[in-house]
């Protein structure tokens, strides 16, 4: 096969550069291919469906660019192509006085990335969400909302066949042989890669020269579904705690139906598509996975121990119960039974600074261009971050 663009990986990112690839530069071909029968099988297919306001992120960082933008997109996508959508808002409270900083913390950000909130009373956010307890103060951000991931990708896959992008299912990319690339469809000349491929990019981009210094911890993120009604909450809710740091922790989260969420569960998983048991059992990425988190960990200072304590604390049952019911009232057990279906996402460890990496990572040159460290909110950022990889591509290659 000959193509003049190779995008590795059919997730949102690797499906919006192929098609702004093929609307940038019409004259060329572009093809996506991925190991898995169909689009989107893992994080963009997986994840909550939330798009994220961009109110806890530093505004130095590529999530803080793209994420206030990308949730006007999608949701306008959304809309124009009658994928629904539930605009129920998020409400970010101080649960005592300890946390009233942390929620003057998350409004700066809001305010430095530009994104619209209403500072409220206990008894304003109460009317907003009565179930919410709140002290004293609290934030609402109109602009976080929920969408169906695996609708929002279905349509994109089509924008993508219907702007002249080719799509090859069940291939694997397995190496590069020179200026040549190993597929498991045959041997592949591409003019230029682009690499979305998520829990396996940076293995990719190591082939390529990049991504030297990083290394991939899977965190297994999943919510509890709650068996209440639709409308029992009727908004988003979170703790300004559990915001403003690196990790953001526990919430009540509502889906497109309506219905409540409780999570996310964040636990280790011991390969990088471990979502069940030993289902898709690897040895060789459980020793590499192992080997890299106690390794940094011993190495790290404590600044990946910490990190792991807070995103873990909550990841049983019984501990988001407990973390719910400082959140809301009402919160029952028997009410949270059954788990949603899990995510993982690729978490990059720094090997030199021994330090998670909380950003995205885009790394590249005039032959390829690699998109790392795909972690939440990815999904919210996804249209302006591909036209952010088109850009750079562009610039690579001098287009």
């Amino acid at each position: 096969m000959n193509t003049d663009f190779l995008v590795i990986g059919a997730s949102i990112t690797g499906i919006n550069v192929a098609r702004e690839l093929k609307q940038r530069f019409p004259d060329t071909t572009v093809v996506v291919i991925d190991k898995e029968s169909g689009c989107a099988r893992h994080s963009s297919g997986r994840n909550s469906g939330l798009l994220d306001a961009g109110f806890s992120w530093s505004p130095d960082t590529l999530k803080a660019r793209f994420c206030k933008q990308g949730n006007q997109q999608l949701s306008d996508y959304c809309e124009r192509n009658g994928i629904p959508l539930n605009r129920c808002g998020e409400l970010v409270i101080a649960r005592d006085g300890d946390e009233l900083s942390d929620l003057d913390e998350i409004q700066r950000r809001a305010e430095g990335n530009g994104v619209k909130l209403e500072p409220v009373t206990a008894r304003q956010a109460r009317e907003i969400e009565p179930r919410a307890r709140v002290h004293e103060q609290a934030l609402f951000f109109p602009s976080s909302a929920s969408v169906d991931p695996a609708a929002v990708m279905r349509q994109m896959e089509q924008d993508a066949r219907d702007a002249g992008v080719r799509f090859y299912y069940e291939t694997s990319f397995l190496r590069k042989a020179g200026d040549e690339f190993v597929t498991t469809l045959g041997t592949v000349q591409a003019g230029y890669v682009v690499n979305c491929a998520g829990l396996y990019a940076d293995q990719i981009a190591q082939q390529f020269g990049f991504a030297g210094n990083y290394r991939l911890l899977p965190l297994k993120h999943n919510y509890l579904e709650s068996s209440e009604v639709p409308g029992a909450f009727r908004t988003h809710v979170t703790a300004a705690a559990d915001l403003s740091g690196s990790y953001p922790g526990t919430q009540i989260f509502l889906g497109v139906d309506g219905k409540a969420r409780l999570g996310p569960a964040v636990k280790p998983a011991l390969w990088r598509e471990q979502y069940h048991g030993a289902e898709g059992f690897h040895p060789f990425e459980m020793s590499s996975v192992v080997t890299t988190g106690i390794g940094q960990m011993f190495q790290g200072g404590g600044e990946i121990c910490r990190a792991c304590l807070q995103r873990f604390t909550g990841s049983t049952h019984s501990r988001l119960i407990t973390a719910g019911s400082r959140l809301v009232e009402g919160i029952r057990a028997s009410d949270y039974r059954d788990w949603a279906r899990p995510e993982i996402q690729p978490q990059l460890v720094n090997t030199e600074t021994h330090r998670m990496v909380s950003d995205f990572i885009v790394e590249g040159d005039g032959k390829s261009m690699h998109l790392l460290n795909t972690v939440s909110p990815v999904f919210t950022c996804g249209l302006p971050l591909a036209s952010h990889i088109c850009d750079q591509v562009a610039a690579a290659t001098g287009r």
